[in-house]
């Protein structure tokens, strides 16, 4: 775009339409002053000005470089976004001569993002000058955009001059980088989930000072929790589980035994959780009580005739207490997890068989599940996050 000035004949066409676009580019500023908000925070928003080295315009009319020169310094300050930093000519003159149509040496403008050249030149008729300018943008040495003003009256060309300037400036492509939302740590209101594993364990009868029997079964059953807050939840579990009780020795007619009393129950651990989310892991404690339900009886057997028996089964105190640690991590549309326990019956097992057997259980369980979360309590929780549904 050419703008040309002439003394005495008013405002030309061609500079009514570059104050039209001047115009309709400030008209949404203009109306944004006026309708935007009104709140007063009280702090005063500080932005980051982008440096422009502005250097020593060339020409032999030193009467109108100076003017120029530092009309542009002011129509770039007065821009409100960037800092000028005018550039000594001595600066200049220690490095190589370029012409102002390339881009300017690095040392020369010390820095700064953006940079003008130009010069003042003759024009093609007589008393006729135009003044030319280059914006560069040094972060790759590239130009940005050029335009020239053409003028026969420096007056006229100054009032011209911040129209100019702001015309280069326009054509900067700011790319505006928004950083990522962080993603939402999942907070499920409710959880549902199944769980097995194995679980050691070891039976001590009473009078014993170590287990005299142990085992290794195979455990499995369903889990759900409720969201007390972000910290806590409170979980309750249906566990299908069983006891395999091996005693083997002499008895007293010196013959070896090997008998063995095989059962299933039900534990219903009802658990207090708290949740650590460092990120995309939940890390969990837990501690609480079970209440333990015999199913049948408990089959006996023994080695040395192969004879098979049941025999009645009761719990003195059907409750017991657990602690353990649970870990979990976001795959698929829920998450898996591990935990590992400890778990001890309050009372002992009482089996109504002839010898009246009696053990009290030390149970370790390491269990391996998947959990789906629903109701999610944290409404900014990305659909595609992989917990459910968000709410």
């Amino acid at each position: 775009m050419k703008i040309r000035c002439f003394p005495h004949q008013g405002i030309s066409a061609r500079g009514m339409i570059f104050y039209g676009i001047i115009g309709l580019m400030l008209l949404p500023v203009l109306v944004f002053a006026q309708t935007g908000p009104t709140e007063n925070t009280g702090r005063p928003e500080t932005v980051e000005k982008l440096p422009v080295a502005v250097l020593p315009l060339i020409g032999e009319e030193k009467d109108m470089v100076q003017p120029f020169y530092q009309g542009i310094i002011e129509s770039v300050a007065a821009l409100g976004k960037y800092t000028p930093q005018p550039v000594p000519q001595e600066v200049v003159d220690a490095v190589e001569e370029i012409p102002t149509d390339l881009p300017p040496h690095q040392e020369v403008v010390a820095g700064a993002r953006y940079a003008l050249t130009g010069g003042v030149y003759p024009g093609n008729a007589a008393g006729e000058y135009y003044l030319q300018l280059w914006l560069w943008d040094m972060a790759g040495a590239t130009m940005i955009y050029t335009d020239d003003l053409i003028y026969e009256d420096i007056n006229d060309a100054m009032l011209s001059l911040p129209g100019l300037v702001e015309w280069l400036f326009s054509h900067i492509m700011e790319l505006t980088i928004e950083p990522p939302a962080p993603e939402l740590r999942p907070d499920p209101g409710f959880t549902l989930g199944f769980r097995f594993g194995i679980s050691p364990r070891w039976y001590i009868s009473p009078g014993e000072q170590s287990a005299g029997a142990q085992a290794v079964v195979v455990e499995g059953g369903v889990s759900g929790s409720f969201r007390l807050n972000p910290l806590l939840a409170l979980q309750l579990e249906l566990i299908m589980t069983g006891d395999t009780v091996v005693y083997r020795g002499l008895n007293l007619n010196d013959q070896i035994y090997n008998v063995k009393y095989s059962s299933l129950s039900l534990m219903v651990p009802l658990l207090l959780r708290m949740n650590f989310r460092p990120g995309l892991v939940r890390l969990s404690p837990l501690a609480g009580l079970y209440f333990v339900v015999p199913l049948g009886d408990t089959r006996y057997r023994e080695s040395r005739d192969g004879s098979v028996r049941s025999y009645s089964t009761s719990f003195s105190v059907p409750l017991g207490f657990t602690l353990g640690f649970e870990a979990a991590i976001k795959f698929g549309p829920g998450e898996v997890f591990s935990d590992l326990r400890y778990n001890g019956d309050f009372g002992t097992v009482s089996i109504n068989d002839p010898d009246k057997t009696k053990y009290k259980r030390h149970i370790f369980s390491i269990t391996l599940g998947y959990e789906f979360g629903f109701f999610y309590r944290n409404r900014g929780s990305p659909k595609t996050s992989g917990w459910g549904e968000s709410q």
